[in-house]
Formats: structure tokens, sequence, C-alpha cells
């Protein structure tokens, strides 16, 4: 959707699906020529058809308010405030602080992550508009050597994406937002589709629309980054950038120290696109089970969790052996 200078031009966009225009039309009771009315500046919408009107457009609400304010300065800023409490209940920060007195170690990590990324998506995304928040985690790097990549390890979402995307992998590098949002230490905002459907290619590419990326950091060293994808234009995401920076901060409580990174040994390289990619994830059960069973011929047997590291590495570095090209 084009960016509307006016709640007009805003509504006639909405309307141009004459579904839509129905919905909306009976959810306020009104005929939808009337909408129309209003879209095309022939008439005026009285003070409680605006506050059913932004209640019917949870996906526009924010927007929406803001344009009917240009209009109407009087409007009550109680009928335009967003419904997102820009704050983490203190009630969550006792649950994760909970968890991670009371979890044992093992399930402590994916556990609070899994608290953490579930409330957050709940939180910003409440109307099931359409949102996917994922963790790029560095890639363990062999010893001496630096961290080349980064890889998708766990993530939750609504609709068009799955609610559980922790087994949907995939890696990035130098060439990504994500990478450049690591390498640079700083948030970075994705506003067009192309390059945020990339960052999390499991939907129609028409659903993505824009994305904020978040590097994970404790002082000066970093876990990876948080990705938030969603359906909405950047400007949403952006206006709750103080709010997920809360939760980013939270989210470190779910990594071990060996998960975290010097800055200085951040050395990420150029990772080909995720089509190019999915032959080798394809085969990652397979590789893992044939290197368990090599180890142990080697007779230095491995658990399946050091097994999947070997394999990611593995992966890793075929991946950045690949001849890249930007096109893809």
């Amino acid at each position: 959707m084009e960016e509307s200078q006016t709640w007009r031009e805003l509504l006639g966009q909405v309307l141009s699906e004459p579904l839509e225009r129905q919905r909306i039309a009976d959810a306020l009771g009104i005929h939808p020529v009337t909408l129309t009315r209003w879209a095309t500046n022939r008439s005026n919408p009285r003070p409680e058809n605006l506050e059913a009107l932004l209640n019917a457009l949870p996906k526009c609400r924010q927007r929406l308010a803001e344009l009917l304010k240009t209009e109407y300065p009087d409007l009550s800023n109680s009928l335009v405030q967003e419904r997102i409490r820009d704050e983490i209940p203190s009630t969550f920060y006792s649950r994760v602080l909970n968890a991670y007195t009371s979890i044992p170690p093992i399930l402590r990590d994916s556990t609070i992550s899994a608290l953490i990324l579930q409330q957050m998506l709940g939180h910003i995304d409440p109307d099931q508009a359409g949102m996917a928040i994922f963790v790029a985690q560095c890639v363990p790097p062999l010893p001496t050597h630096k961290v080349h990549s980064l890889r998708r390890t766990a993530g939750r979402g609504t609709l068009p994406w799955e609610s559980h995307m922790d087994s949907q992998t995939q890696f990035f590098g130098a060439e990504s937002p994500l990478g450049q949002a690591l390498i640079q230490g700083r948030t970075m905002a994705v506003s067009d589709y192309a390059t945020a459907f990339a960052l999390c290619p499991h939907q129609p590419p028409a659903a993505t629309l824009s994305a904020l990326i978040f590097p994970i950091l404790q002082s000066s060293r970093c876990i990876g980054c948080l990705c938030i994808v969603s359906t909405q234009p950047i400007h949403y995401l952006q206006i709750h950038h103080e709010l997920i920076s809360y939760y980013v901060d939270l989210i470190v409580l779910s990594f071990e120290q060996q998960d975290l990174y010097e800055l200085s040994d951040i050395d990420l390289g150029l990772v080909p696109s995720y089509t190019l990619q999915q032959p080798y994830l394809a085969y990652f059960s397979q590789r893992v089970t044939q290197c368990m069973l090599q180890s142990v011929r080697n007779n230095r047997p491995l658990t399946r969790p050091q097994a999947e590291q070997k394999v990611w590495q593995q992966f890793e570095e075929e991946f950045l052996n690949l001849p890249f090209d930007a096109s893809q």
C-alpha cells in the first residue's frame, strides 16, 4: 500500500477491495457508499464513526490515527492512542527471572527465548496483523577463527508466517541487513518488500512490507541479531522502537557466556541466498547422523548437540566458499 498523505487517501486505498469495503461498512453499521463519500471528501464522518473506523482497521490504526489528527486537531488523544503500551509488564519480568533461576540449565536458554519471543509477538502485534520475530545467532567459529556468519535459531510468528519457526534455519552474512546491523552495532530499518522478504522467505513476498533489526549486545560483546519482519509499513515498527529495545535487552538472559563474542572477532563473509542454501539444509539431519557415526568409528563419540554444531560449521564453510552473486 502506497504511503498516504491524508486519512481520506488511506481510506480510499483500503476501500479499493470490495469485500473489505463491505466488511468495514458492516462494522460501522453504514452503507458502503458513505465510506466512499468520506474517502472522496464529499462528506464527513461523525465523531462516533471515527472511533468505529479506527477499531475496524487494526492493521493501519496508528497511521490512520496520525492522519486523522491532521484534519481533526481537537480529536481526543484517548481516541487515537495506540493500543500497545510502551513498556514490558512487570509481571513478565518476574516470569523470566523465575525461569532463569528455576529451570535446569539444559532447558533454560530455549525456554526463556520462547517466553520472550511469544510475549513480544503478542505485545507488538496484538491484532495478529502479520509479524515474524526471530533471533539470528553468531555461528560458533572454529578455534582461533573469527565469526563469519549468523544463523537463525529461534522464531515466532503470526499469519502469514508459521507460529513456531525454530526449524526454519537460514544463514546470513555481511550482505544482509542483519550482518550490517551486527557489524555497525546499530538498528537497521528495511522498508522495501524484496529485502524484507529475503530475511524471512516463508510466505508470499507481497505480504512482507518492512523489517527492523537490532543487534543483541552485552557491553562490548555480541550474540547476534533480533529481527522483526512485518506486514505493516516501517513507521509502525519504528514507533515501537524503544519498546522493542527493552525486549532485546531482556533476551540476553537466554544466552550463555560462550554465546558471546567480542566485536573485534566479528568478520562476516558473504553468504548466498536462501534459495541456494536450501539444497544443503535439506540434508541436515542426515549429515548429523553421519557425523555421529563417524565420530564413533574414530573413537571420539559426539553428542547430538555437538554433532549438530559441527554440521552447522560445515554448512557455513560451504556457503562461504560458494560464488556470491548479489543479484540472486
